[in-house]
């Protein structure tokens, strides 16, 4: 399965009161979804919040030449689709299912109900909203002053939170070069710099980080900023 790519930002049904959760829950559907299966297109303007129950979403788009690009890979926990409860904007990046994966969706009705049976709510999604434009930001940010291999280093560490073990990031290199919207060569350069540095190590459609707390202070002497993670 491909790492999980979400900022590093926990999940909205891991951060909910258990009362809210299984209120959120109650009030989804639950969708169905076979490895690689649409679960929405680019575009769609179906009013309804997407929650990861299991396996993981990838978000991206195709390009003009018809590559598909990976902008996020969320897990358990992980929403998707609140811009068009929000502001009633369509889908902004097809969503393709990576392994069987279960979908909770709730519809802008049944949201907008639980908001107001459950005040609460509407300050969890704002926080997790916060975050995630916290994290857009920074992503950003770092495009504009970091090196490709310091943004390199960045996207595994945060990633490798995703797993338990904390050191192994099942990502291909072309995954992170489209993640990074860069090209697979200089995803390739700027692993191999790592590697000399003995930060990163790589495998078939895997790279391990011998130390991750190494590479994360490794980072973050290369950002000038606290804020790097």
């Amino acid at each position: 399965m491909s790492a999980l790519f979400d900022f590093g930002i926990p999940g909205l049904m891991a951060t909910l009161p258990p009362e809210l959760a299984t209120a959120l829950g109650t009030a989804a559907v639950r969708m169905h979804f076979k490895d690689g299966q649409q679960i929405h297109a680019r575009g769609d303007g179906v009013e309804a919040l997407s929650i990861v129950h299991s396996g993981s979403a990838r978000l991206g788009y195709v390009d003009r030449e018809g590559n598909y690009r990976s902008t996020a890979i969320l897990g358990p926990g992980q929403f998707f689709g609140e811009f068009t409860i929000f502001a009633r904007l369509p889908r902004e990046f097809d969503a393709i299912a990576i392994g069987p994966t279960v979908i909770s969706e709730v519809s802008r009705l049944r949201f907008d109900r639980l908001i107001e049976q459950h005040r609460g709510l509407r300050a969890h999604f704002l926080s997790s909203l916060a975050f995630r434009l916290h994290a857009a930001l920074e992503f950003v940010d770092d495009l504009r002053r970091l090196p490709l291999t310091v943004r390199v280093g960045k996207v595994l560490a945060v990633s490798a939170r995703s797993f338990a073990a904390g050191n192994t990031v099942n990502m291909t290199q072309t995954e992170l070069s489209e993640i990074l919207g860069v090209t697979r060569a200089s995803v390739n350069k700027a692993l191999k710099e790592l590697e000399q540095q003995k930060l990163v190590a790589r495998a078939y459609s895997k790279i391990t980080l011998p130390d991750p707390q190494r590479l994360q202070d490794w980072v973050l002497s290369q950002s000038d900023s606290p804020t790097a993670f």
